[in-house]
């Protein structure tokens, strides 16, 4: 008996671990969604909001000068908002923004990984890669670290 359920459970985990990671790729598609929409009404204080107060936020790009790849950061939501402010700043026209995930997948119940693209204009070329660690805080599920590639396929 135990062994038949044992063995039944080794042959069903692969059903369950699939059904988990889709749970997961729908639960970080909602969340995106909501990201997509809030990062076009362009309020920093909304976009920070979404992040743990000790969060990561860092990007890697290519310098011009030096063709060598670097990374920057902001530590914390209130430099995550100035970042955020900043950025915003610049942007001059309305744009609809378009995140697509490709890969999530709850560590734990409460800790969700998931990778992505991020398009800030979906009428324009530009999209780049992203990885999240999103923690679950009461109701809502915040961005402990974030780390976007922007990077030219060129």
């Amino acid at each position: 008996m135990r062994r038949t359920a044992l063995l039944a459970a080794i042959l069903l985990w692969p059903a369950f671990a699939l059904a988990d990671d889709r749970d997961a790729k729908t639960v970080a598609q909602e969340i995106l969604n909501k990201g997509s929409a809030l990062f076009d009404s362009r309020s920093a204080a909304n976009m920070a909001a979404t992040y743990a107060e000790d969060a990561t936020l860092s990007w890697v790009d290519k310098d011009k000068d030096t063709d060598k790849y670097r990374s920057q950061s902001k530590q914390g939501r209130s430099e995550i908002e100035t970042m955020y402010a900043d950025l915003f700043r610049d942007m001059k026209e309305a744009t609809t923004s378009r995140n697509t995930v490709e890969f999530a997948k709850f560590l734990a119940p409460d800790l969700l990984v998931i990778h992505g693209t991020f398009k800030p204009d979906a009428s324009k070329d530009l999209e780049v890669g992203f990885l999240q660690e999103r923690v679950k805080q009461g109701d809502q599920w915040l961005i402990q670290g974030l780390r976007v590639y922007i990077i030219s396929k060129e």
